[in-house]
């Protein structure tokens, strides 16, 4: 971990080996500001205020090494965060105009994120804090990891059938929602599927009718015109022969030249067509005068049936071919929506399955929490004995949920009572510091194995705490140290004598200059510090002597 000009502390590096770390130091050497780095680089607010004097910007970086610790590595990778051969790297700059700026492995978070993650990585706990183990919520999962893998296992399945009953009841609220809705859509669209069946369209048929109605509308003109150029083909007007009388006369002279002269033949063979043609064309005029005929009953159905196709190509398309696709995919539409009914129903009865499935499996987690309960509370009572507790009461009460819930039927509040007679109450109700401090230490010591936690932090827990207690304490924080990364700032002999690594922090001061520096200790000077915290400024002999015996102890709780 990097300090750097953080309130008294200029510049410090310092390496937490695993195992149980203690520091110590006289009253305002700076303790507390090694553990106030480390929350506020873990996301605690901070200020301005904590730059030290002079400076621009503290900066804080805390290293984790979590490859011996999957659990917390395999979450950071789910949710984003990638590794640096398994490191996690924290920083976070407090600058003096009141910017933070936090990263993980040089990515850029919010504080919010930093918090997040600080969670996973290190547990506080200290006098008067709101400490995790005091915080109800986490009392069930604290329960169910002590019950082992079977009941997480149970517990997953709970989940499980948790999350597929509320993805069937929300999909059937939607459907309920839109039932008047749905029924909306089903009018209109069956009203516009009639509207274009009667309409008994066929594709091209309005180009046909177009052409349908300029004839019927340019009758007399077509008749006319047409007339004209078959009297001019074939009818003849005066002395001017028809046209088709002077193509047989110019064709029987053509005749005659073929015969006497071959290379007409291909002329003769040519006007032989022409002529041919022209008896078509004029039969086609004929036609076109013959169907020229002025009807306005004829051409007021055609204008009627335009207009039809006009309405319905200003609503469902600008083709014949567009709106007989827009009718199918209304019907596709409309079938869809008919079977939401039908859907309706089977949802229904699926949410009532998965409830009184969740219901079975729930009351199958409860069993197994209820056995788990009752294990755990003895476990706890005798780590109370053992931390000079003895005459208590520790129960994990279970209320059943007014709801659903993905975590089983029940809520978990552990309950305690230090004196016979006295009810149980809740652990947050706890008035002894001395007390409450042991209380953390057992359940630590339950869970040391099971929490996913890698880091512990223990700020004067002792406090409140005096006799064949205190050792006590020393010997569980060494008990939990076994599993978890545990640092500890303690005033105690008892307990810093079974520290794996002993930081001094003392305070430096100098013209114009006070800092915090740390010593780790280690042979004679970790003696001498024990005898202090033993006898304060009075170091005798005698209290060199306990100090001997009471590492000797602590180097012996490690052998073992």
């Amino acid at each position: 971990m990097l300090v750097k000009n953080f309130t008294l502390i200029d510049d410090l590096a310092i390496e937490f080996s695993t195992g149980l770390n203690v520091l110590s130091g006289e009253t305002g050497a700076g303790k507390s500001l090694i553990i106030d780095a480390l929350q506020v680089v873990l996301g605690r607010r901070a200020s301005a205020e904590l730059v030290r004097t002079g400076c621009e910007k503290a900066v804080l970086e805390a290293v984790f090494d979590l490859d011996t610790d999957r659990t917390v590595g395999d979450w950071l990778i789910r949710d984003g965060y990638d590794l640096e051969d398994g490191f996690l790297v924290l920083t976070r700059e407090i600058w003096r105009s009141g910017r933070n700026v936090c990263r993980v492995n040089g990515r850029t978070i919010s504080v919010s994120a930093a918090r997040g993650i600080g969670e996973r990585l290190v547990d506080f706990h200290g006098q008067g804090e709101q400490q995790s183990l005091l915080r109800e919520n986490r009392h069930r999962n604290l329960l169910d990891r002590f019950g082992g893998e079977g009941l997480m296992a149970q517990r997953d399945r709970v989940e499980a059938v948790y999350r597929e009953w509320t993805t069937a009841r929300d999909r059937l609220r939607k459907l309920e929602t839109g039932a008047k809705e749905r029924a909306r859509r089903l009018d209109i669209l069956q009203y516009q599927i009639e509207e274009i069946d009667c309409a008994g369209l066929t594709s091209g048929e309005d180009k046909s009718l177009e052409e349908e109605r300029e004839l019927l509308a340019n009758a007399g003109q077509i008749s006319r015109l047409a007339g004209e150029a078959y009297e001019a083909l074939y009818g003849g007007e005066g002395p001017l022969p028809a046209g088709i009388d002077r193509l047989g006369a110019a064709t029987t002279v053509v005749d005659q030249l073929a015969r006497i002269y071959r290379d007409a033949g291909e002329i003769s063979e040519q006007l032989n067509n022409v002529r041919a043609e022209v008896d078509d064309i004029a039969r086609r005029i004929v036609g076109l005068r013959d169907r020229a005929e002025f009807n306005p009953v004829l051409l007021e159905t055609v204008e009627e049936r335009l207009a039809i196709l006009r309405r319905l190509k200003q609503k469902y398309g600008d083709t014949i071919e567009a709106i007989l696709a827009f009718r199918e995919a209304a019907d596709a539409e409309r079938i869809t929506l008919e079977s939401g009914d039908a859907e309706t129903g089977t949802l229904a009865e699926r949410v009532e399955q998965l409830a009184r499935r969740w219901q079975e499996e729930a009351a199958l987690l409860s069993r197994m929490r209820a056995d788990a309960a009752e294990r755990f509370c003895a476990a706890v009572v005798r780590e109370l004995a053992d931390l000079e507790i003895g005459n208590v009461k520790f129960e994990a009460e279970m209320a059943p949920l007014e709801a659903m819930s993905p975590v089983g039927a029940e809520s978990v509040e552990f309950l305690f009572s230090a004196n016979p007679g006295e009810a149980v109450r809740s652990l947050s109700r706890i008035a002894s510091g001395g007390e409450l401090s042991r209380v953390m230490l057992a359940l630590k010591t339950l869970l040391a194995e099971v929490d996913e936690v890698p880091t512990l932090v223990f700020d004067e827990v002792d406090v409140g705490v005096g006799g064949r207690a205190l050792q006590a304490v020393g010997e569980k924080l060494a008990d939990i140290a076994l599993h978890r990364q545990v640092l500890c700032v303690t005033h105690a002999a008892h307990v810093a004598c079974y520290a794996r690594q002993h930081l001094l922090i003392r305070k430096q001061t100098g013209p114009g200059l006070t800092r915090t520096v740390i010593d780790i200790l280690d042979g004679e000077a970790l003696l001498e510090e024990l005898a202090r915290m033993l006898g304060g400024r009075e170091v005798t002999e005698n209290t060199r002597m306990l100090a001997r015996e009471l590492r000797s102890r602590g180097v012996e709780n490690q052998a073992g």
